[in-house]
């Protein structure tokens, strides 16, 4: 096979050197290939998934009494108040009260133990919200924070 396409590549050398003159038919030497088998992987790579176990479920705006809880799954509106605020940063658990005439007692709020978060279950839902929002509303950069529900 490889003698045969030597001889065809100095012939095509004397050709484009004008040292021969091309015939009508030249003929490309026939070289038998084997079929290229690829063998499929045994193992298949999985890669993780961009999407987030944690689902946009309202805001976090300060508000007078303290940081308000809008919740979109529950219509009541919630609070943490001023007086709890510092505590709460500080790693101590807090009450949440409802925002309005008796401010009933309806959850407790406390930092996550990483201490990136703020974790609030108001009934049987649990809350988070990332501690930079949280932040950043208490210092009046943002105006509302996100509040995360897991899935």
């Amino acid at each position: 096979m490889i003698a045969a396409l030597r001889k065809f590549f100095e012939r095509l050398k004397k050709v484009l050197s004008g040292r021969r003159s091309v015939q009508k038919h030249v003929q490309i030497p026939h070289v038998a290939e084997e079929p290229v088998i690829e063998e499929l992987p045994t193992k298949f790579i999985t890669y993780p998934s961009s999407r987030s176990s944690f689902e946009k479920a309202g805001r976090l705006i300060m508000c007078p009494d303290g940081l308000a809880i809008y919740s979109d799954i529950d219509d009541r509106v919630c609070v943490l108040l001023n007086g709890d605020i510092d505590a709460v940063l500080d790693g101590d658990s807090r009450e949440v009260r409802l925002l309005g005439g008796q401010r009933r007692v309806v959850g407790k709020v406390r930092r996550s133990a990483s201490g990136k978060a703020l974790n609030i279950s108001i009934g049987a839902v649990y809350y988070t919200v990332p501690m930079r929002s949280v932040l950043a509303v208490l210092d009046g950069r943002n105006r509302k924070a996100a509040v995360f529900v897991g899935r």
